[in-house]
């Protein structure tokens, strides 16, 4: 049964809307609108209808909003940038790269009125507000188009007309499509929407594009980035479609550019090198809130990071704190530059380790660019400094070689390659067995694994062929020697033992990240395969078990075990 109907007039304010005024009708509402959007200070107004039922429910639905253009004095100029993708398809304009992109011209413009990118690309009316701003547009396309045309060689004026043919079918697109009947996310789920959306439209994009539709529509309801965040989140523990829990986690990333948002979520920081510790927490599920956090966000958020949920948003905050550590603002309160470098060396501590630096080459490089920055030295020779004085402070040279790996750019200054080069091969001569390449690990098993994995890191850098080939072939020549040497095999092939139980070991150590690519596999692979091919090995495998399914089993596991260890048994 129907019952009452009140009309909230709401403004927008800092993020928020807030209820103004509550209106008896529909047209006295709308005229409270008309009214408030000719004031000056007011943003953005909203209508929303309450409908109150005799069962005690009671439902909300908008039904006006009107966001004014920025006011000629406000300060929304497009911000530099470095790189910029090249877009070949529509599709590719909504994807992360460029989402980013988009991010950061306009973090200006996003972070007054609290729009992600996925949200501006996803609404016709504030896309549509965007391109109607002054020049605002235009000199986006212009920055980019000129760092596109490096790469791709074109003139930049043809770049310029494929990006500006481009912001026209991303508005038609978004104006098409609030035209047509969307799936509704509000009182629903994303797995269901999705689903509604997999029965009607068969090509993947469109059903993507429809899917963040539906998402934004909703989102652009929630008040300033802690409330899109509030909404956001309980749909990653609740959703079960990997393509759900992919579009949170990009609309989480883009919410994560924003600068001062991660400041609002985990709560005031002693400074900013303390900021940079606590979202390294955070990024691995052990953030603690302090004053003024969101704490059950926080919460939230330490789940989903610790279970990988949010790989996009991880990579969010990762280039966040390469940001911080590019950047002028000081690690510590301090006026003195002493407090900031003892911090500095806590920085790398945590950072660096034995398989890698946290967050790859973006924090290799924001390492050395906050050395150079408090050395006050710039340029090649900065860069080359910053090299020798970071490989001074990182504890163990197996440390100063994985942070190399990290820093090594195939596109920087030939000069810093160089030196770069030169303090590897130092270091390679240094590991000379693979006791010195782990010299704390306890066991074999553990330094086959470590030398193992430092050629890994090896073989999934930037390092240019003919000088990564020749240092992979060097810890492979390691790991194969030691098997050699050591006799490894034939201790695994202990005749005292079973038939099953030798093939078990020998299968189990390869299937270990023991080996290296190269010798050492091959030598592995060679004694694996002499046993699958003997004549009678299912028979001799299973000899001793009686039950018919436990042989079965057994069999089944074995090779589950010789999957693992990626062997091409072809040959």
């Amino acid at each position: 049964m129907a019952g009452r109907v009140a009309y909230e007039v709401q403004i927008y304010d800092k993020g928020h809307w807030a209820i103004n005024e509550l209106m008896p009708s529909e047209e006295s509402a709308r005229q409270k609108a008309k009214d408030l959007l000719a004031l000056k200070h007011i943003v953005g107004v909203r209508i929303v209808k309450e409908s109150h039922f005799a069962s005690d429910s009671r439902r909300e639905t908008e039904i006006f909003k009107e966001m004014k253009q920025a006011e000629k004095d406000d300060d929304l100029s497009v911000q530099p940038i470095d790189s910029a993708p090249v877009c070949d398809r529509i599709t590719d304009y909504y994807k992360t790269a460029a989402r980013v992109t988009i991010g950061r011209l306009f973090s200006k413009y996003v972070e007054k009125f609290e729009l992600t990118p996925l949200e501006l690309l996803h609404s016709a009316s504030n896309l549509k507000r965007i391109i109607n701003l002054d020049t605002l547009v235009p000199s986006a396309v212009d920055k980019v188009a000129a760092l596109q045309a490096r790469t791709t060689g074109e003139d930049t004026r043809k770049r310029r007309e494929v990006l500006f043919a481009a912001i026209d079918t991303l508005a038609k697109r978004a104006r098409e499509a609030e035209g047509k009947p969307v799936a509704e996310l509000k009182g629903s789920t994303l797995d269901a929407v999705l689903a509604r959306i997999d029965a009607k439209v068969a090509d993947p994009d469109e059903r993507q594009f429809l899917a963040n539709m539906a998402l934004v529509k909703v989102s652009l309801n929630w008040q300033g980035w802690i409330g899109k965040i509030s909404g956001l989140l309980p749909l990653a523990r609740s959703e079960q479609d990997e393509r759900s829990l992919a579009m949170v986690d990009e609309m989480m990333a883009d919410i994560l550019m924003a600068r001062t948002v991660i400041k609002d979520v985990i709560g005031i920081s002693k400074h900013m090198g303390d900021g940079i510790m606590r979202v390294l927490d955070l990024i691995h599920g052990k953030c603690v809130p302090t004053k003024f956090a969101a704490v059950e966000l926080v919460s939230l958020l330490n789940t989903l990071f610790a279970e990988d949920k949010l790989p996009r948003s991880k990579a969010a905050l990762f280039d966040r704190v390469a940001r911080d550590l590019k950047g002028p603002v000081r690690l510590t309160s301090s006026e003195e530059i002493g407090p900031d470098k003892d911090f500095f060396v806590t920085l790398l501590d945590r950072l660096v380790t034995d398989h890698g630096v946290i967050g790859g080459s973006l924090i290799a490089n924001g390492l050395a660019e906050r050395w150079a920055r408090m050395n006050n030295v710039g340029g090649v020779t900065g860069r080359k400094k910053a090299i020798e004085g970071i490989c001074g402070l990182v504890k163990s040279g197996k440390h100063k070689f994985v942070y190399l790996l990290s820093l090594y750019d195939n596109k920087a200054e030939a000069e810093v390659r160089g030196s770069i080069e030169v303090h590897i091969r130092a270091l390679v001569q240094q590991f000379d067995t693979i006791r010195k390449v782990a010299p704390e690990a306890r066991t074999e098993k553990t330094r086959l694994q470590e030398t193992a994995a430092i050629q890994r890191l090896v073989l999934d850098s930037l390092l240019e062929d003919r000088f990564k080939i020749p240092l992979a072939n060097a810890f492979d020549a390691l790991v194969s020697e030691y098997i050699i040497s050591e006799n490894v095999i034939q201790r695994l092939d202990d005749s005292k033992l079973s038939f099953r139980d030798r093939a078990l070991r020998l299968v189990s150590f390869a299937s270990s990240g023991v080996l290296t690519v190269g010798k050492a596999t091959a030598i592995t692979r060679d004694a694996v395969v002499n046993y699958l091919r003997r004549k009678d090995f299912i028979t001799e495998f299973t000899d001793g078990i009686a039950d018919p399914a436990d042989k079965e089993k057994a069999i089944k596991d074995f090779y589950t075990l010789l999957a693992r260890t990626g062997f091409d048994m072809k040959g």
